[in-house]
């Protein structure tokens, strides 16, 4: 019989880890190609191992088999998710050959995250990968977020219309931010998570009070307004992201449509001045979408976008508190 246990990594077990990671299938992705996929995490895993007790929210697990390794998954605590502020673990890295190694990884890596009082482990997922989506649905993860992204050349522009004009947002601009973000606090919660409502839209209100709409906080905001009217009818949020090989990238982290001017398809034309800027030297422009709101896949898909990866989360919450963990 194969005996087995997870343990924590350590730096003789480099050589090993590498090989397991190269064993792994290149998933597919437009954030990265084939060979930065191996390369960044190759990299990560020379950087961080020799380093291990230096990063003390940082934990790499290893499944021996017979006294080899035959599986890792490298996680980081204490990340806070951007819309309910939960605390959470982030899957940075893996390698797993079958369900039940995944199993044991996960198994001993919730335990650890509990302990740290985060309440979930997430991952994110290869869209295309349906045989390690399923791995991860038995170990109990639930889907609760897409990851849409659309490469855009030298040049695109994107829609337009003469009757909305887009512009730079201005400090006078906030209370209408405020009042339209609210209409839609149901949007921004990833399915799944229990968070409530009222407190969700409190902090997010919070937040965007202390807006630099300057832009002078690295981020950009866009008003759409009607030329005829002069009324404000939409909103979109951008900031820059990272580097992907050559390639920049822009993250659309908040856009919204008045509802009195809800159901006209006008969020074209904010996502259009959006591609515009990112088309300008070329970049990827990429946003998440919530799986509660089914809207917003279908918005993603007839605009272009395709989706790249599916955040995973799994409950790590004492009973009681939330879902067994």
């Amino acid at each position: 019989m194969r005996s087995s246990k997870v343990r924590l990594a350590q730096p003789a077990d480099l050589p090993e880890l590498e090989a397991l990671k190269l064993a792994m299938s290149y998933p597919g992705s437009l954030f990265y190609d084939q060979e930065s996929y191996y390369e960044t995490a190759l990299q990560r895993l020379r950087e961080c191992l020799p380093r291990m007790k230096e990063l003390p929210d940082w934990r790499l697990l290893v499944l021996m088999e017979d006294g080899k390794p035959a599986g890792y998954l490298l996680f980081v605590v204490d990340d806070e998710h951007g819309v309910t502020h939960q605390l959470q673990a982030l899957i940075l890295d893996y390698a797993v050959f079958s369900f039940d190694a995944l199993f044991a990884l996960t198994t001993r890596a919730r335990k650890m995250v509990a302990a740290f009082e985060n309440e979930y482990l997430v991952a994110d997922l290869p869209a295309g990968d349906q045989r390690l989506k399923l791995w991860f649905y038995r170990c109990g993860f639930r889907a609760e977020q897409h990851r849409a992204v659309k490469r855009l050349g030298r040049g695109h522009r994107g829609a337009s219309s003469t009757a909305f004009r887009v512009r730079a947002a201005r400090p006078e601009d906030l209370p209408f931010i405020l009042e339209v973000h609210s209409a839609y606090s149901q949007a921004y919660r990833p399915a799944g998570r229990d968070t409530d409502l009222e407190t969700l839209e409190l902090r997010y209100q919070l937040t965007y009070l202390g807006l630099d709409l300057d832009s002078s906080d690295g981020s950009l905001y866009f008003i759409m307004k009607e030329v005829s009217s002069g009324v404000s009818a939409g909103y979109i949020f951008i900031r820059e992201g990272p580097v992907f090989g050559t390639t920049r990238s822009y993250y659309v982290y908040d856009v919204a449509i008045a509802p009195a001017f809800a159901g006209r398809g006008l969020s074209l034309y904010l996502i259009g001045a959006a591609e515009t800027l990112a088309g300008q030297e070329g970049a990827l422009l990429y946003g998440d979408g919530s799986l509660g709101t089914p809207l917003i896949a279908s918005w993603h898909a007839q605009m272009g976008y395709v989706v790249d990866s599916i955040r995973f989360a799994l409950d790590c919450r004492p009973p009681g508190e939330g879902a067994p963990c």
